[in-house]
């Protein structure tokens, strides 16, 4: 055996092979080091890529989920904007109407109250209570639910009841009132409420101010909260005195100081909430093999972009569908009388004093006859009926209006006077012929003024003018408004 292949001398000496054997691992071990910082910065590197990663996914979750949230916020905005409008529009039709203010005002006909108010208001618009007060804010007359109360039945709403009634009153004499609304009662009752100062008005224009005030007031209780909740995707809507959870929406409730007493709350859908589980296996595939965790996240990524511009689609959707509803009529589909003043708005900005604009208001005869011998549903299917024939009869560049009650306006897209006429007399001609609706013959008729201008802002008063010329003349008929040297509504031509 040579030298080199021996291992241990007898003396106990370290052979050749003892040194190479050595050498070895120190070369080993020097490598494997160097690998390992070699390795140091693909690992740092690694760890610090799936960190962000991690940081970036829920960043971006959250996020998503705050989007939601806002965007269910402002439609629920939306939403609470649009029925607190209702009641205050519905206010304002019985407020500013002269026959209430007869039948409450200048003396109290129970008669008339139980079949306009009493079972009406309550049953067909969810009014739960009616309120009328005098000028020392003395009990008038009080419906609760679809009964007369014997005393004042507003001790449920609050102390800041009187605070609307009393800035309701505060609406300038002898103009059309303006309605004041607001929240009323407590988190674990909440009322909405409106309130407006009762005011008459006659054909000619002129409004005159009483001194009573008529309050109408609806309940959002369990129900209505449910039927919202179903209808705009809320899921878990409440009314609160506590704050929201993080991932939770609401929508803060004031009183007439503007005090928040409470908060609707409820659970919106958190589209980053249902992504976070494979948001996560994508994370752990990332730990695996960067490239494949690469490959996952584009795809969370994409989805989340997608489930991102769905949620801000459905919003404008929301938002488009609310702004529909608040220039709509919502009996006949019309235009209401919201959209006539934003019309006659945008009319006055083009006006240049040349072009001449025109304008017919048809008001029904014998109408309130239909609605006290057949019923408000009889009367209300009347009403879609009128509008089905003045949709009939105008051009795609004309437009109606229903302003309230049984009085409808056309605004023409050009002052042909001969079609005005024709227009106005076919209207008048098939108003007046019975209509079978619902199985019941219904015989009323309608008369209609014309109102010409190169002023938009004139026409209103001036079509209003020339029907209530109609009416004074024996209804039936289209009157035009023809202005003296003074422009003083008082010489109408009539078209028979």
């Amino acid at each position: 055996m040579s030298t080199a292949e021996t291992v241990t001398g007898h003396s106990g000496q370290t052979t050749d092979t003892d040194v190479y054997s050595e050498i070895d691992k120190g070369a080993g071990k020097a490598r494997l080091r160097r690998i390992h910082r070699l390795s140091r910065p693909f690992w740092a590197s690694f760890v610090i890529g799936a960190a962000s990663l991690l940081i970036f996914a829920a960043f971006l979750v959250n996020t998503l989920d705050r989007q939601s949230i806002t965007s269910s916020e402002r439609v629920f905005g939306s939403v609470l904007d649009e029925k607190l409008d209702r009641l205050s529009e519905i206010t304002l039709e019985y407020g500013f109407w002269d026959e209430a203010v007869s039948h409450l005002v200048d003396r109290l006909d129970m008669e008339w109250v139980d079949s306009n108010l009493v079972e009406y208001i309550y049953a067909e618009l969810g009014i739960i209570g009616v309120h009328v007060l005098d000028g020392q804010n003395s009990d008038h007359l009080h419906v609760y639910e679809d009964l007369v109360a014997d005393g004042s039945s507003m001790a449920a709403y609050g102390r800041d009841t009187y605070k609307i009634i009393n800035h309701a009153r505060r609406s300038p004499d002898n103009e059309t009132p303006i309605p004041v609304t607001g929240f009323l009662g407590t988190a674990e009752t909440l009322f909405m409420a409106s309130a407006v100062r009762m005011t008459t008005y006659d054909r000619s224009d002129t409004n005159t101010s009483t001194d009573h005030v008529m309050m109408f007031v609806r309940q959002l209780d369990d129900d209505a909260l449910v039927e919202l909740s179903r209808k705009f995707q809320m899921p878990g809507l409440k009314v609160s005195t506590e704050d929201p959870g993080y991932f939770q929406a609401s929508w803060p409730i004031a009183n007439a100081d503007g005090i928040v007493f409470a908060r609707f709350i409820w659970n919106p859908e958190l589209p980053g909430r249902r992504l976070l589980l494979p948001l996560t296996l994508g994370l752990l595939i990332v730990y695996l093999g960067m490239m494949f965790a690469a490959r996952a996240f584009l795809k969370q990524a994409t989805q989340l972009v997608v489930a991102l511009e769905n949620s801000r689609r459905r919003t404008e959707e929301a938002k488009e569908l609310l702004a529909s509803q608040a220039k709509t009529d919502s009996l006949t589909g019309l235009c209401n009388r919201r959209h006539f003043e934003t019309v006659l708005d945008e009319l006055s900005a083009v006006a240049n004093g040349r072009r001449e604009f025109a304008l017919m208001c048809i008001d029904l005869d014998w109408f309130k006859a239909i609605n006290d011998s057949m019923g408000h549903e009889i009367g209300d299917e009347v009403l879609k009926y009128v509008a089905d024939v003045l949709r009939s009869l105008i051009y795609p560049q004309d437009r109606v209006f229903r302003l309230g009650g049984d009085e409808f306006v056309i605004i023409f897209g050009s002052a042909d006077k001969d079609r005005i006429a024709a227009v106005g007399q076919d209207a008048i001609t098939i108003l007046s012929r019975p209509a079978v609706i619902k199985g019941k013959t219904c015989t009323f008729g309608a008369s209609a003024g014309v109102a010409y201008s190169v002023e938009p802002v004139k026409l209103l008063r001036r079509a209003d003018a020339a029907l209530y010329k109609s009416k004074k003349n024996g209804r039936g008929q289209v009157s035009v408004y023809v202005p003296d040297e003074e422009d003083t509504p008082t010489a109408d031509t009539t078209v028979s």
